[in-house]
């Protein structure tokens, strides 16, 4: 049954709401404040980062953990991170930006520590506090998910959330069950210490973080490789991508590894720099799905049997944001149906960031949800019309999304997509390069006039692959037949 709209009342004087002092709501409150908003932030914690304050009991990442997207990628458009950082900065540098960022843009004095939120109710209310708008902004990695499969563990048994670095298990023999990037990594960060089982129910290509110098988020999230997947049948573009994996990263079961699903699409893939190597060499031991658990061991489905000291799930996390009263559940739905992953329809005044699995980088993604949020607010764009949410709400969004696609979607509905036309010296790169945050200042609402520069020079931070021919190839049939001639000239 559709639920009657709220009221909107004017940005003027308007009170926002933004729960979750993490990367989302750091970003969101800029710029609603930015755009005059009256702007509370509320935090349950005593710093600002989110799951990137390691020393929060909240946090999922291990101490001196590396990001897996890389340092260019792991920034907002207007404030690019320091060179001095890694290529793949260590999560101490990512807090550092964070922290940094709050006080370029004069954040902190907005935000309540120590507040945490136990009930956003339609009106809107925040513990009863009230306000004109509400950006949910709490994080996804907050309700670690452990498989049943694992509970008659005797040893030790942690979920990867609590992993606290290959230290604490040295000498001891662990099983590291699941292999999404976490599993990979934790596994491959232990090998390093002690001997290692890495378990899962479904094989995964596995990609390296850096290839001949260039960072993977460099090297397949790319504009022409979105354009290309909404424009091919899924099977034949699931082929293409495996066809490029196999011939960068190498086919798992080459390593040792079990052989994935021939379907890319179906298999998925992961990501860690000496995963597959450290297999080959004998350092990581691959095991199928766990059968049973008992004191005699861990059984596989294959039947075989290890005996483990200590078992890390690296199984997701559960659905959780539990500010949210059960009104507004009752109207999301259990499966969170939200147009383009920000707003439904039924629940004007309410955004919700950051709730997606993603392969790739998040930080451009959370900035893009930010500013169609708050452009859409304030007036500075058109609101999304009701019936292009109803249309996506009619069915599903992908279970993992990809970087460039949601990215050109939400560049798109933001108004912030770069026009590949209008700087020719610039067309090669929006297209085959990586899809710097800057490329979102140069064109639509809060372009800045040194956006160009930005671009170009992190551009030059890094090497970059050669354009693959068929994708030059391709872009005739996408509309793109001028922007043929940039890409042939740089092969």
């Amino acid at each position: 049954m559709r639920r009657p709209a709220l009221s909107m009342p004017s940005v003027t004087g308007a009170r926002l709401a933004v729960i979750g002092a993490g990367p989302a709501g750091l970003v969101a409150a800029k710029h609603a404040v930015a755009s005059g908003f009256d702007t509370t932030v509320f935090e349950a914690g005593d710093d600002i980062g989110g799951q990137w304050d390691t020393t929060a009991s909240r946090s999922a990442i291990w101490p001196r953990m590396r990001t897996n997207t890389s340092r260019t990628m792991t920034a907002f458009s207007d404030f690019p991170p320091p060179e001095t950082h890694a290529l793949y900065p260590f999560a101490e540098q990512v807090h550092d930006y964070l922290r940094a960022y709050a006080a370029e843009f004069n954040v902190a004095p907005l935000i309540r520590f120590g507040t945490p939120i136990t009930s956003v109710e339609p009106g809107w209310t925040v513990d009863g506090e009230s306000f004109d708008r509400v950006i949910v902004a709490s994080g996804r990695f907050r309700s670690p998910h452990l498989p049943t499969a694992t509970s008659a563990f005797t040893g030790e048994l942690l979920h990867a959330h609590d992993y606290p670095g290959a230290g604490h298990f040295r000498g001891r023999r662990v099983l590291v069950y699941g292999n999404g990037v976490s599993g990979h990594e934790i596994a491959s960060d232990l090998a390093t210490v002690t001997s290692v089982i890495s378990a899962y129910r479904k094989p995964r290509y596995v990609l390296q973080k850096v290839v001949a110098g260039v960072p993977s988020d460099w090297q397949w999230y790319t504009h022409v490789g979105a354009l290309r997947r909404a424009a091919m049948p899924p099977a034949e573009y699931g082929r293409m991508l495996r066809e490029r994996v196999v011939g960068l990263a190498g086919n798992p079961a080459d390593f040792g590894a079990p052989t994935p699903n021939p379907d890319i699409m179906v298999a998925g893939h992961s990501l860690s720099q000496h995963y597959l190597e450290q297999v080959s060499a004998g350092q990581i031991i691959c095991r199928p799905a766990i059968a049973e658990v008992n004191r005699l061991g861990v059984e596989f489905v294959d039947g075989t049997r290890e005996s483990v000291d200590a078992i890390i799930c690296a199984t997701g996390y559960e659905l959780a944001i539990p500010s949210l009263s059960d009104r507004v559940w009752s109207v999301l739905g259990r499966d969170l149906r939200l147009h383009h992953r920000t707003f439904h329809p039924d629940l004007p005044g309410l955004a919700i960031m950051g709730q997606f699995a993603l392969q790739g980088p998040y930080f451009p993604l959370l900035e893009l949800q930010a500013r169609w949020i708050i452009n859409s607010w304030s007036g500075e764009i058109a609101p999304p019309a009701e019936s292009a949410m109803r249309a996506s709400l009619a069915s599903a969004a992908p279970v993992t999304d990809s970087h460039n696609v949601l990215a050109v979607t939400l560049s798109g509905v933001a108004g912030v997509a770069p026009d590949l036309h209008s700087r020719p010296e610039l067309t090669e790169p929006l297209l085959f390069g990586p899809m710097l945050p800057a490329r979102y200042r140069l064109d639509g609402p809060g372009a800045q006039h040194d956006a160009a520069l930005r671009f170009t020079q992190q551009l030059a931070s890094s090497p970059r692959a050669v354009p693959d021919a068929d994708d030059v190839a391709a872009l005739a049939s996408l509309g793109l037949r001028e922007a043929a001639d940039f890409g042939s000239a740089r092969r």
